[in-house]
């Protein structure tokens, strides 16, 4: 779709094509392309959902210039890679004839969701509990230490009577 703010902006999906500047961006990322395949993505935005003849995406590329189908080939490749096509649905080949631009078919931005899911927090448990179970230990330990250490071999008499010490 084109952009009426800035006629010279072709939006699909997550991007945007800059026209006036000939760049292609995704969200504030530009993505470089070669001012071919950029100059076969524009023509091809500009003629939405129609089939496309090879010989015409040639024309209008590569004017007054005899080249082969595999340097279109080859823009379409680049085309696809860059736009994460690789299932061929925003740029569509049709054996024999030619290309047909999709938009609808373009990935829509995909933002990651902020909301609370029981998951999203298993590192923290699995950091969490250990580290708990470490300060129990060594609290543990310190409450200890203040008593005295029990003398290995020595038993409490409990026959023996308690001493006087009036006597």
């Amino acid at each position: 779709m084109i952009d009426d703010a800035m006629t010279q902006r072709l939006a699909f999906g997550r991007f945007a094509l800059d026209l006036e500047r000939g760049s292609l961006r995704s969200g504030e990322r530009e993505i470089a392309l070669r001012p071919e395949s950029l100059a076969v993505l524009r023509h091809l935005a500009r003629n939405p959902d129609r089939l496309v003849p090879t010989e015409e995406l040639l024309d209008a590329v590569w004017p007054s210039l005899i080249v082969s189908d595999d340097r279109l080939v080859h823009c379409i490749g680049e085309l696809r890679q860059a736009l994460g096509d690789e299932t061929a649905k925003l740029i569509v080949t049709v054996p024999q004839c030619g290309y047909r631009f999709v938009p609808a078919a373009a990935p829509e931005e995909r933002r990651k969701s902020r909301r609370w899911h029981p998951l999203r927090w298993r590192w923290i448990y699995g950091i969490l509990a250990p580290l708990l179970l470490a300060i129990t230990v060594v609290v543990l330990l310190l409450w200890n230490h203040g008593s005295p250490a029990p003398v290995h071999g020595a038993r409490p008499d409990i026959t023996a009577p308690p001493k006087n010490s009036g006597s």
